[in-house]
């Protein structure tokens, strides 16, 4: 079985569980928390992705770090992952359930960038306009990228709005050397 379908596989299944339960919030802060160390810890995702090491060993390491830290649907979840041996796929797991949180929950991720910093009023200002288009909550990002020279553009999924200066300067280029210019 593929990295995606296994991981699709127990993503749904602790998605459609944690949602009988009314725990599908709780089970996205856990495996928030849960990301949180593979970010920190690259070492953490080498070690559970090692064939070599036992998988008792995975799983007590597991225990000593989340045991009481996450709900126990959450906590379950991943030694029940361990002892399918498949705690490899954990980070994928996590990804796929994210998605599938978004989702059910109409939420969708925001990649802004800008030349330069935007005060929080007008931060507030984009993400309520593109919610109301979009009609999903939006989690933004802003970033800061000096070559657009000015403007902004907007990455939600694979849907991409540039109205930044930069891309004026290359569609009156690309015009020019066209000789449509009226």
């Amino acid at each position: 079985m593929t990295e995606q379908r296994v991981s699709l596989r127990y993503a749904r299944a602790v998605f459609d569980t944690a949602k009988k339960t009314g725990f599908v919030d709780t089970v996205y802060n856990d495996f928030n928390i849960i990301s949180s160390y593979f970010k920190v810890s690259r070492d953490l995702i080498v070690f559970l992705k090692s064939p070599v090491i036992q998988g008792w060993k995975k799983k007590q390491l597991l225990k000593e770090l989340f045991s009481g830290k996450i709900n126990e649907l959450t906590f379950n979840f991943i030694i029940l992952v361990t002892e399918k041996q498949r705690e490899n796929f954990l980070p994928d797991i996590i990804a796929v359930y994210e998605r599938l949180y978004f989702k059910e929950k109409n939420i969708v991720k925001a990649e802004i960038t800008t030349s330069r910093e935007l005060d929080e009023n007008m931060k507030l200002k984009i993400k309520n306009e593109l919610e109301s288009k979009l009609i999903k909550t939006i989690i933004p990002s802003f970033k800061i990228d000096a070559d657009l020279k000015g403007g902004i553009t907007i990455r939600v999924d694979d849907w991409v709005y540039d109205a930044s200066v930069r891309n004026q300067l290359i569609q009156l280029r690309n015009t020019l050397i066209e000789g449509k210019l009226v």
